[in-house]
């Protein structure tokens, strides 16, 4: 019999785990250096929260995996990090705002599994909490353009648009209902084309002068301000066309002020599948075939739906599976089998004391290190060493420590050198 994780979900051996912690302290980092700070909380959340009308929204909720407790209470697994954000900001109306954070942790979804996509995958997400400004929405944006490039990524793009145009381009095009489904059927534009959402809106049953509006808005390219200006020729009379514009320009001012790389476009074909959205959002691409790496963007009313006020949000979540994927495909990511930095060997029983107070003098100098658990000849430890990938062995032999000395190897240059032990230490670190 096979014994294997659930469908969706998977182990992660040391090489792979120690590749994903590099990808995640990378992140962590520039996080922290943008001033966001740390957050947690619990994997299940009750099923209240979850299915709050404007949180996810119908379509998630049927992914969600959930139970009844022995309490005889409903409990869901986290589909997101943002709606456990907002109940805890909800139930904390003393935390100072805005308030900054991030998290990265484990989130569930039931959904079919495909390249890049599990039931079990981790989320990285950064939220400015209380404030209104667009301000807040380029700082989230600068910040995920600072993680791709800390990351080595050389080619990314972050598409932006804003949920009040999409509304003002469903009352220009004279749609009344099933706007929902038709920002569902715009948002495929890159993986169906312009035909394949032409199907899909056909499919709607709207009207062909819809359908034409509809096609050529979200066709409009171009530098960003150029098309905003297009854009605003069509729609600047309603509203939400005006206000989601005029954000738009400010966004983009402020991230020209913040001197951000230029790896973003507007895109009014990005929609975001989610319901809670209120203005601008965004989506970051870097490899056909794969989908987005991540996404977010601003969710002034959802925070109300717990506290009874609205408090203005905005924030995006990175997709770590996906990124690694991409990382992997494009020979970003030098794999590392091993963590541990030194392997103690002893030549014989007769010295086995002394390598175990040299192993523990190595860790209190905060040197990585390990030895040998199954009294094995020197032949069998340094195959040992060299087969789960640890660089360096210390070779302590009763000749050499007569000498106060030990012998070091370099398992990937093969070269050894006789050390002083008054200058191990030293020598380890410089290596």
């Amino acid at each position: 019999m096979k014994f294997q994780p659930p469908k969706g979900t998977r182990d992660f051996l040391p090489e792979e785990t120690i590749t994903r912690q590099k990808v995640i302290e990378v992140i962590k980092t520039v996080f922290e250096n943008y001033g966001f700070q740390p957050l947690e909380t619990p994997a299940i959340e009750s099923w209240e929260v979850l299915s709050a009308k404007g949180a996810g929204g119908n379509e998630i909720l049927k992914e969600t995996y959930n139970f009844e407790d022995l309490g005889k209470r409903r409990i869901g697994l986290r589909y997101d990090l943002t709606v456990p954000l907002a109940r805890v900001v909800a139930s904390n109306p003393s935390l100072q705002l805005p308030f900054k954070r991030y998290q990265i942790e484990k989130v569930w979804r039931y959904g079919d599994v495909t390249k890049g996509r599990f039931r079990e995958f981790l989320q990285a997400d950064v939220d400015i909490i209380g404030s209104d400004g667009v301000v807040a929405d380029a700082e989230i944006i600068a910040c995920v353009i600072s993680t791709f490039t800390s990351l080595g990524f050389e080619k990314f793009l972050v598409r932006i648009n804003n949920r009040k145009i999409l509304t003002a381009l469903g009352k220009y095009a004279k749609i009344s209902s099933k706007i929902n489904a038709v920002f569902t059927a715009i948002d495929k534009l890159d993986k169906v084309g312009i035909k394949g959402v032409e199907r899909e809106l056909t499919e709607l049953k709207l009207s062909k002068d819809s359908i034409k509006i509809i096609l050529d808005f979200i066709q409009i390219q171009g530098e960003p301000l150029k098309t905003l200006n297009k854009a605003e020729k069509l729609i600047g009379n309603i509203t939400e066309g005006k206000q989601g514009i005029s954000e738009l320009k400010e966004l983009i001012n402020y991230l020209e002020k913040m001197k951000v790389e230029p790896k973003f476009k507007v895109d009014f074909s990005l929609a975001r599948g989610l319901d809670y959205y209120t203005g601008p959002i965004f989506e970051v691409l870097a490899e056909e075939g794969i989908g987005s790496i991540a996404g977010g963007g601003r969710y002034d009313k959802m925070i109300g739906l717990f506290s009874g006020k609205d408090i203005p949000a905005t924030g995006i979540s990175l997709g770590i599976e996906r990124i690694i994927e991409v990382m992997k495909e494009r020979k970003m990511i030098k794999q590392t089998k091993n963590k541990t930095k030194v392997f103690v060997a002893a030549v014989n029983d007769e010295v086995r004391d002394e390598t175990l107070g040299l192993v523990q003098k190595l860790r209190q100098n905060g040197i990585s290190a390990d030895f040998d658990l199954k009294s094995r000849n020197l032949t069998r430890q340094l195959k040992y060493a060299d087969s789960i990938g640890i660089p360096f062995v210390i070779i302590v032999g009763k000749n050499e420590l007569n000498k106060n000395a030990v012998k070091v190897k370099d398992m990937i240059k093969s070269k050894e050198s006789e050390v002083k032990l008054s200058n191990l230490i030293n020598f380890l670190t410089e290596s």
